[in-house]
């Protein structure tokens, strides 16, 4: 089964215990505003660039002057490295550094909110999830975070 955690603080990240080769996608959204925000973002198997996935660290604005986003390029780019390619509001870092251990995450999540003063939260999905780690809370997140993907694995 499929298995998203979300609205999740960086203490919880933090906090969390799971296997690597289960993570599938995760996510740190940084709220400038109502409608001013961007996303950092990895998955598993690529996120698609055209017809063909980009592997690496990428993220999405909505609202955020360039001046911002030319700092997290920045940024991004300094910690993961990558080739930038941009299409529209995205911005991929193809073959960066791709990082999925909780630590890496809340770390990131962490120093994003600090160095941009916003508050952040984390999403993670999970593929491959047994009922029992489910049930047992294998992964340490809080049960009421727990959300289920309907479909198949």
């Amino acid at each position: 089964m499929r298995i998203r955690y979300w609205h999740l603080t960086i203490t919880e990240i933090l906090n969390a215990k799971y296997p690597l080769d289960k993570v599938n996608h995760w996510e740190i959204k940084c709220l400038y505003g109502d409608y001013e925000h961007f996303g950092i973002f990895w998955y598993k198997y690529g996120t698609p660039f055209d017809k063909e996935p980009v592997h690496g660290i990428c993220f999405y604005y909505n609202e955020i002057p360039e001046k911002i986003i030319q700092e997290l390029i920045n940024y991004l780019i300094s910690k993961f490295n990558g080739k930038i390619l941009r299409r529209q509001s995205r911005v991929f870092l193809e073959g960066s550094k791709e990082i999925n251990d909780p630590y890496n995450i809340g770390q990131l999540a962490n120093e994003i909110s600090l160095k941009f003063s916003i508050p952040v939260e984390v999403t993670l999905e999970f593929e491959k999830v047994t009922k029992e780690e489910v049930d047992d809370n294998s992964f340490n997140f809080p049960q009421k975070k727990a959300l289920p993907i309907v479909g198949i694995d």
